[in-house]
C-alpha cells in the first residue's frame, strides 16, 4: 500500500514537496530576470545638425553635423561622445568619478570662411587636439535624481586650452530631462597667438592692423539641453548654448573689426538608445 501511494501521486504534489529553498532560488530568478529586461538602455547615438560660429569670433555661423553619444564598454569604461570631441572614461559606472583621455577635433579657418577679410588671412589647418579631463558627480543635491558634475578638462594642439565646467541634470520628468552647464577657458600664448593675433605678413594680407594677443581667459559660455523620449529606444535633443570671448580674443582686429565677441549656437539631433 505504501509503495502504490507513492507511485500515484501527482506532479503537483512532487513540485509541493520540493525543497523551499530551490522554490525560492527559482522565484529570485524569475524576478531579477524581469527586473533586467525593464532596465533602461545604457548606450546612446545621437545624430543631428547645430549651428555654430563660422570660426572662433565670427559674426558668420556655420552649420556643422552634431554627434552625441555614450557607449558602455562594461568592465573597461565608457565612451562619451559631444559634438566633435570623445572622452574615454576609465572609470565603472558606479563610480561618481570620471576621468580619463579626451581627443577632439577643431575645424580649420581657411579661405571657406565667409569673410572675406579673414579669408585673406594665412589658412590655420584643422587640428586634433589631446589632453585628459576629470569630473566628481555630486547625486540628489537638490531632487531626488538629479546630479551636479564639476570638472576640468586640458587639451593641447596649436596650443594649450584648460576648461572648468559645472554641469546641472535635472531629475526626469515623465519623459523630458534638461540640464544646464557652465564653463570657462584659459588658452595659452601658443593659442592665442594662432588664432587671433595678426602679424606683419596677415596683415599686409588682409589690411587688418598689427595685433599680438596673450595667454589668459579666452571665453565663457552657458548652455541648456533638453531630451524628449518619443519611445523606449528613441529621444529628441536640442542644445542651445551662448558664449562670450574674454581677455585678448575680444581685442584682436579678427574679432573686434570682422567678427563678434558674443556667438549663440542652437542644434537638435534624434539619438538612439540600446
Amino acid at each position: 500500500m505504501h509503495h502504490s501511494s507513492l507511485r500515484s501521486a501527482s506532479p503537483l504534489s512532487a513540485l509541493a514537496s520540493a525543497p523551499r529553498g530551490l522554490l525560492l532560488s527559482l522565484a529570485l530568478a524569475a524576478a531579477s530576470g524581469a527586473a533586467l529586461a525593464q532596465e533602461p538602455p545604457r548606450n546612446l547615438l545621437g545624430l543631428g545638425a547645430i549651428s555654430v560660429p563660422d570660426f572662433e569670433g565670427s559674426a558668420d555661423l556655420a552649420v556643422r553635423p552634431l554627434l552625441l553619444g555614450r557607449l558602455d564598454l562594461g568592465g573597461h569604461g565608457s565612451l562619451r561622445l559631444s559634438g566633435l570631441s570623445v572622452q574615454y572614461n576609465v572609470m565603472g559606472p558606479k563610480s561618481p568619478w570620471a576621468l580619463g583621455p579626451v581627443v577632439s577635433m577643431r575645424p580649420a579657418r581657411d579661405d571657406g570662411v565667409d569673410d572675406v577679410v579673414v579669408r585673406k588671412l594665412r589658412k590655420v589647418d584643422s587640428t586634433a587636439e589631446a589632453g585628459f579631463f576629470v569630473e566628481y558627480g555630486f547625486m540628489d543635491t537638490l531632487s531626488a535624481g538629479d546630479r551636479l558634475s564639476v570638472g576640468v578638462e586640458a587639451k593641447g594642439g596649436k596650443g594649450t586650452q584648460v576648461t572648468w565646467s559645472a554641469r546641472y541634470q535635472g531629475a526626469k520628468m515623465g519623459a523630458f530631462q534638461y540640464s544646464f552647464d557652465l564653463s570657462s577657458t584659459h588658452a595659452n600664448d601658443k593659442y592665442m597667438d594662432t588664432y587671433f593675433s595678426v602679424d606683419a605678413d596677415n596683415s599686409l594680407r588682409s589690411g587688418l592692423p598689427l595685433y599680438r594677443a596673450g595667454g589668459g581667459v579666452k571665453s565663457t559660455s552657458l548652455g541648456l539641453t533638453g531630451s524628449y523620449d518619443l519611445s523606449r529606444q528613441w529621444a529628441l535633443i536640442g542644445r542651445a548654448s551662448v558664449s562670450r570671448l574674454a581677455g585678448d580674443a575680444t581685442d584682436s582686429p579678427i574679432v573686434r573689426l570682422r567678427g563678434d565677441n558674443s556667438a549663440r549656437s542652437i542644434g537638435i539631433a534624434v539619438a538612439y538608445r540600446f
